[in-house]
């Protein structure tokens, strides 16, 4: 079969056939690759304007896609064929080569498809995908394990990749992120296209780049595409700039939820069976957690424990408690004391801050400007969030999330601190709105997105979000990351190995329950293999005094993150083929070697105990 499309220069050889299918050499390295002549597509739209993603899919709902193309000029115009070779739809596609990177744009897309995915996936022997920390999948995937990822909730970073041996490849979705993600099954992996506010709007581009060096060199790829595109910016950069920053780095997060409201009814709706301890005993509205006074003697002591610097983390001060009122969040909770008392633990120095959290992508029913600026679905009903403390959450538009932001600033400038959280930015998937003179399209959202981390940066305040994603990394200084998870000879380290010199990631101890866990140390252990700072939180006023030891028994983590903390992350990998033992290594020239089996093992010369570490 001759090619319908010959491209060649100096990096990359490339021939496609008139069913998709491609040959892709790598000049620098002689290796072909192959894309094949099927991509699984579905009968239905896949983002049904829900706050989440439906990530599971079903075999029932999709369907081999076969393609037949014809060459017109530059171009290709494809048919995509469906159950018994009919006529689905068709569209355009141009291929590129620009230096090391092959380009496939897809474009002029028929009405008829409601979802597109496109290219036909790479052969590989393994997959590669920024979900969490980092997963390598390394066998196939279960013939009913059919996933859909959305940027940024599940894909932090807008890459994925295949592997072969060391050998492999990188697909960045440069055009139309807002409106893409990635499907994945057995052992094959294909952007996904959607349409915007329910037509196909502009151009949709893929990038493909070759690498070496396993899945460090495919992320050491995507850094430096990350330089190359401005959404780079060092912690030292950072630090230049905002001096307070460098008190998380040797440091660690103390969270204090200080109140949130009771109603018995919420638990019940959720059909909850069993209250939290500490609100067993309550009467029904605010519930005080830890006062201004209390939080003030706690900060205290954990001085006194040996904490020598690091934040301060101050939720459900807002009107209500957590969640409850936002974004109508002023003034602060009256129960927990005075204003002269909240503004005392605002104006923490040097070498500790004090941060607060705010949400302006959440609003609730009993919130004074509720609905104003809530997303409106496609019948025009309210996009409901997800139910949280507030009880039932919508989502804001965010056009408005910036108009709220804005009106609260100029009260939120009165308590003199230094940082803000603002919860969700960079974990949710973007959203579209319906709203009749108020439509918003995904690339909106994400580009007001970005406009609301910008407002607060220009205010010069510290700021973090929830999980951090590659478009956040100009804007935000920290992130707590609790979904990335270990699992053996699975995960990889691939969000620090791109951004560890870039944000300060958090994870440790959010609950009594993470405190009490069996496998709390080996938690501590993984804060130390990714180089991670450490959050301890999950108590309360009365509960304090029973965890502070605990508190004290983990410092030794902020010693070692002070020495790494600024470091580029240069590699990882893992020794034996049990996952269980793993090592990372840093542009200090520091390294750890982390044995989370329950007997010593060896590595590099040493034996390690169980659930310990040498550091090199």
């Amino acid at each position: 079969m001759n090619p319908i499309v010959h491209l060649e220069n100096d990096h990359v050889a490339l021939n496609v056939f008139a069913d998709a299918s491609a040959g892709i050499t790598d000049k620098t390295r002689n290796i072909l690759w192959r894309m094949g002549s099927v991509a699984l597509q579905e009968d239905a739209p896949m983002e049904i304007g829900h706050v989440w993603q439906r990530i599971e899919r079903s075999i029932c709902e999709q369907y081999p896609g076969r393609f037949t193309g014809v060459a017109e000029g530059d171009r290709v115009r494809y048919t995509l064929r469906g159950r018994l070779g009919k006529e689905v739809g068709q569209f355009t596609c141009r291929y590129v080569l620009d230096g090391p990177w092959l380009g496939v744009e897809v474009t002029d897309i028929d009405e008829s498809l409601p979802n597109l995915l496109f290219p036909t996936p790479i052969v590989s022997e393994s997959l590669v995908f920024p979900v969490g920390v980092g997963k390598w999948v390394r066998k196939p995937m279960e013939f009913h394990e059919r996933r859909f990822w959305r940027y940024p909730s599940w894909l932090n970073m807008r890459w994925f990749g295949g592997l072969r041996g060391d050998d492999g490849w990188l697909a960045v979705i440069q055009d139309g992120i807002a409106d893409a993600g990635v499907f994945a099954t057995q052992m094959s992996a294909t952007p996904v296209w959607l349409k915007s506010l329910g037509r196909w709007k502009g151009p949709r581009t893929v990038r493909y780049r070759f690498t070496r060096g396993g899945y460090v060199g495919m992320a050491k790829a995507f850094r430096q595409w990350t330089k190359d595109n401005s959404c780079f910016k060092s912690l030292e950069e950072k630090i230049a700039e905002r001096p307070a920053l460098r008190n998380l780095i040797g440091g660690r997060m103390l969270s204090l939820m200080q109140a949130r409201s009771f109603f018995r009814s919420r638990f019940e709706d959720t059909l909850e069976t069993e209250l939290p301890a500490e609100l067993r005993n309550a009467a029904e509205g605010v519930v005080t957690l830890i006062s201004h006074k209390q939080a003030a003697a706690i900060i205290a002591e954990a001085k006194a424990l040996g904490m020598k610097r690091g934040m301060f983390h101050l939720r459900g001060w807002i009107r209500g408690g957590y969640d409850e009122t936002h974004p109508d969040i002023w003034p602060p909770e009256p129960a927990l004391g005075s204003l002269d008392e909240f503004k005392a633990l605002c104006a923490e120095r040097d070498p500790y801050v004090t941060c607060l959290q705010d949400n302006y992508q959440d609003i609730y029913q009993q919130s004074t400007s509720f609905p104003h600026g809530v997303c409106r679905k496609q019948d025009g009903s309210l996009m409901p969030g997800g139910w949280w403390w507030g009880g039932q959450a919508y989502i804001l538009n965010s056009k408005q999330s910036l108009e709220y932001a804005a009106r609260n600033w100029p009260q939120l400038a009165t308590l003199g601190m230094r940082m803000l959280y603002i919860d969700t930015v960079t974990t949710e998937q973007f959203k579209e709105s319906y709203e009749q003179g108020n439509t918003q399209s995904r690339s909106e959202d994400f580009e007001r997105k970005k406009a609301l981390l910008a407002f607060f940066r220009d205010k010069g305040v510290m700021l973090g979000s929830e999980n951090g994603a590659d478009f956040g990394i100009p804007f935000i200084d920290w992130a707590p990351v609790g979904p990335h998870r270990r699992v053996p000879g699975e995960s990889i380290p691939l969000w620090p190995l791109v951004f560890h010199d870039c944000i300060v990631s958090f994870k440790g101890a959010w609950s009594s329950a993470d405190i009490s866990s069996p496998a709390f140390r080996k938690a501590c252990l993984l804060n130390m293999l990714w180089g991670y700072a450490f959050t301890f939180g999950g108590f309360t006023a009365d509960t304090w005094p029973r965890v502070k030891d605990v508190f004290a028994s983990t410092l030794h983590l902020d010693d070692w993150f002070g020495t790494i903390g600024t470091d580029e992350m240069t590699s990882h990998r893992y020794h034996g083929d049990d996952g269980q033992v793993e090592q990372t290594e840093f542009s200090s020239g520091r390294s750890i070697i982390a044995n989370f089996a329950d007997e010593p093992r060896e590595a590099a010369g040493r034996t390690i105990p169980p659930g310990g570490h040498v550091l090199l």
